[in-house]
């Protein structure tokens, strides 16, 4: 997990407190929806009075909520608010979705499309397929180092920003980091190769992915699109059509005008 945002000491603007406060609600996850504030503590790094006080106010906001008697919150209304304010002006991620769907009922490959948040990919649009394990919701997570969307991200990026990610990856991995490298390159000489991305067994043994980026004209956010079922079923050269089906989705993804918005 990332650490709480610093700035400069000279950028006055910068409210400390809101950060922290921000990254405590960085701690729910889909895997995690309730935490102790002991627990929260550990993730952010910060000193328990200091995440008492904050999640004392998040509470009083309604940001917080109490979760059973052991002390544990989880995430409140408001913040799922917020969430969906987010999702709906995600052109893309509405645009994408028919077309997802269609995919899944035609093949039984799940889909997912998904974007960077700090050294993970969050879902925005999930399609289930065959392969349950697998079948996270919209709004989970998934590390970067070996989320098939994440790979494809980061083929799509530039230089200075892929190489501030793979810096970034490279702290937080420590002793794992040989084995992310090594995946992420082949990933990215696959992509320069055929315009996609190849995971085989790595999320899991019985698991493979295809995935593309997709960069919208509109505001030029970079999204990662896959499809992904049974290894036994899925094999390199069966993926590798899919890959080129996704590959004409991103296209018309991404030159797609803005929906208008109720």
């Amino acid at each position: 997990m990332k650490t709480p945002a610093k700035s400069s000491p000279k950028d006055r603007q910068f409210v400390a407190a809101l950060s922290r406060g921000l990254h405590i609600l960085r701690c729910f996850s889909h895997e995690q929806p309730e935490l102790t504030v002991s627990e929260i503590a550990r993730r952010t790094k910060l000193p328990q009075p200091t995440v008492w006080r904050l999640c004392h106010t998040l509470r009083e906001s309604g940001y917080l909520a109490p979760a059973g008697a052991d002390g544990k919150v989880t995430l409140g209304i408001p913040v799922l608010a917020l969430g969906y304010a987010v999702l709906c002006r995600q052109d893309v991620a509405r645009l994408a979705l028919p077309y997802m769907q269609a995919l899944t009922e035609r093949l039984r490959l799940g889909t997912s499309l998904a974007v960077r948040d700090g050294l993970e990919m969050v879902y925005l649009q999930r399609t289930h397929g065959d392969f349950i394990y697998m079948n996270d919701p919209v709004g989970a997570r998934r590390p970067i180092a070996t989320a098939p969307t994440g790979w494809a991200c980061l083929a799509a990026y530039d230089e200075c920003e892929r190489g501030e990610v793979l810096k970034a990856l490279k702290r937080s991995e420590g002793k794992g980091w040989r084995a992310t490298e090594r995946n992420i390159s082949r990933a990215l000489e696959e992509y320069q190769r055929n315009g996609f991305i190849l995971s085989l067994g790595v999320m899991h043994e019985h698991f493979n992915a295809v995935a593309v980026p997709i960069r919208s004209v509109y505001g030029g956010r970079v999204f990662g699109l896959s499809a992904s079922g049974l290894a036994s079923i899925w094999t390199r050269d069966k993926l590798i059509p899919i890959g080129q089906m996704l590959i004409s989705l991103a296209k018309d993804l991404s030159v797609a005008p803005p929906l208008p918005h109720e």
